[in-house]
């Protein structure tokens, strides 16, 4: 496996005028700062637009958002999406409140997996707008993996054969009736599951090409992909494990973010997959969210 970082290279391509933009990691990855998310001009947004599409995800610190604040930050970058699985919160039905209270008995958090974002909707997020509103001292980091290297990783042979294949997926692994016990690990979170949602089927291609930067990206997702299109089971299987292997197991492919009260993160989920860290048990942790709608992901 040899990944090639983009960070760097992308960044140097650009002019920043309005914002401030410092690399977090080769992979993925900035930090903007000289802005107010709630009060935004028309110039700061373009160029966070630009530092999305070069870094893949952008994290902001000490913004504080309020509901009201979040919705209008989220409409800069398109309509929302849909989340069938939660619902918003009371006046604010696209914000959802993502918590976990100290008293819970399990480790157990929402979306703790690696995935990118609802994969099996036929027109996927493109970004998720996640804000901190109450952070443990420690723990709870979210993982972030670059799709766009994973596919730059592989062989020429392998992405050919990439390029040719489509993906399944599914939200049964997660909110299928199996899970109906799901409440009794995220406590103080009112998921939905059953099969009338989670059971339905979406295919994408496996090897995407991104709509605004142009490049390949190996749209793996996680629980979400179920299997290959055409494929025998003990086939797609191994075919899946590889692929997600390459994109989450190698250290330079990966940005670790380090949250504080009033951290913001937006990423884009056509080119990532992310892992958030549940490793705060005993500690409240509470997160706002946004998403915002995509388009049906383009083959190469």
């Amino acid at each position: 496996m040899f990944i090639h970082p983009v960070a760097e290279t992308n960044a140097a391509k650009r002019d920043y005028q309005y914002i401030e933009v410092k690399p977090y990691a080769a992979a993925l990855g900035a930090e903007i700062f000289g802005v107010k998310l709630g009060d935004l001009t028309e110039e700061q947004v373009k160029e966070i637009k630009w530092a999305l599409a070069d870094h893949s995800v952008v994290f902001f610190r000490e913004q504080h958002l309020s509901p009201a604040e979040q919705e209008r930050f989220t409409l800069n970058f398109g309509e929302f999406g849909v989340d069938p699985f939660v619902d918003g919160i009371e006046g604010h039905p696209n914000v959802l409140r993502l918590v976990k209270e100290a008293d819970e008995k399990t480790g157990v958090v929402f979306g703790g997996v690696w995935h990118s974002d609802w994969t099996f909707q036929e027109e996927p997020p493109s970004y998720t707008i996640l804000a901190g509103k109450d952070i443990p001292a420690y723990g709870g980091d979210t993982l972030f993996a670059s799709l766009y290297n994973a596919y730059d990783s592989l062989s020429p042979v392998m992405q050919k054969h990439c390029e040719s294949l489509n993906l399944v997926h599914t939200a049964q692994k997660g909110y299928g009736s199996q899970m109906e016990g799901v409440q009794d690990l995220v406590e103080n979170m009112d998921v939905k599951t059953g099969d009338d949602i989670a059971g339905r089927l979406q295919v994408h291609p496996m090897v995407t090409k991104h709509p605004v930067s142009g490049r390949k990206v190996l749209y793996v997702s996680g629980i979400y992909t179920l299997t290959v299109e055409g494929m025998y089971h003990d086939e797609a299987a191994n075919l899946i494990d590889f692929l997600q292997k390459e994109i989450v197991e190698h250290p330079m492919n990966l940005c670790r973010f380090r949250w504080e009260e009033g951290s913001v993160a937006m990423w884009d989920n056509r080119c990532t997959q992310h892992h958030p860290m549940g490793d705060y048990l005993g500690v409240r942790r509470e997160m706002q969210r946004t998403i915002v709608a995509g388009s049906k992901p383009e083959g190469v």
